[in-house]
């Protein structure tokens, strides 16, 4: 896939915005940031492989993989 739209777009369904932290050939990563009901920041640190299209999601107690399709939908790679 190499690029960053399935990224961009899981963003968009998540009401997030992306504050990137860095970049190599494979992947990028940084926070996902999102408001909360009372308007407050809530950041998740993030890595994207951009191959792949995996996205590894730590909200500071759990990870989260997922596999995001052409549109940013999570799906599961035995579907």
């Amino acid at each position: 896939m190499r690029d960053m739209k399935p990224l961009v777009y899981y963003c968009r369904w998540q009401r997030a915005s992306l504050r990137l932290r860095g970049r190599d050939s494979t992947a990028v990563w940084g926070q996902l940031v999102q408001k909360t009901a009372e308007g407050k920041e809530k950041t998740s640190e993030f890595r994207y492989q951009l191959e792949s299209a995996e996205l590894i999601v730590n909200d500071g107690e759990q990870e989260y993989f997922y596999h995001l399709d052409e549109k940013g939908i999570p799906f599961s790679k035995d579907d």
